[in-house]
């Protein structure tokens, strides 16, 4: 590692760090889809219906025909129609947001695997989740 400059030393330690952290991580962050239901589970701390969320950040249009805001209060939803308002509570923390459902989905393997919406990332940011979980629904 002599010849190597400063930077690429840094940027070399850096990954190397990360490495070690991503090895002893959950395994529900490193197997994704494949082990949501072993470690998320509903809290039953909803006074109105409790539903698995995950969120997205990519995308152009919306099925409304809006840009995509990967930081609006948005989301993605086939069981309400597009233009609905809903109040979404974490019961985790308690944070409350209004979104609209301005898109269709979740689709693919995380409605296979039972996600039934899917919030903007800013969304889910401002509600505290740090990956799917279960939210309460009003």
């Amino acid at each position: 590692m002599k010849h190597l400059g400063m930077g690429l030393r840094m940027t070399l330690g850096l990954a190397a760090g990360l490495a070690g952290v991503l090895a002893t991580a959950p395994m529900a962050n490193a197997a994704g889809w494949a082990t949501v239901h072993r470690y998320v589970k509903p809290s039953g701390n909803c006074a109105g219906q409790e539903i698995l969320a995950s969120y997205y950040h990519t995308g152009k249009r919306t099925a409304s025909g809006e840009r995509f805001d990967a930081n609006g209060n948005t989301a993605a939803a086939r069981t309400w129609p597009l233009g609905t308002s809903l109040t979404v509570t974490n019961p985790h923390n308690g944070k409350t947001l209004t979104v609209r459902v301005n898109d269709t989905g979740p689709w693919g393997l995380s409605y296979k695997m039972g996600a039934r919406l899917d919030l903007a990332r800013g969304a889910a940011q401002r509600l505290g989740m740090t990956g799917t979980q279960y939210v309460c629904v009003a």
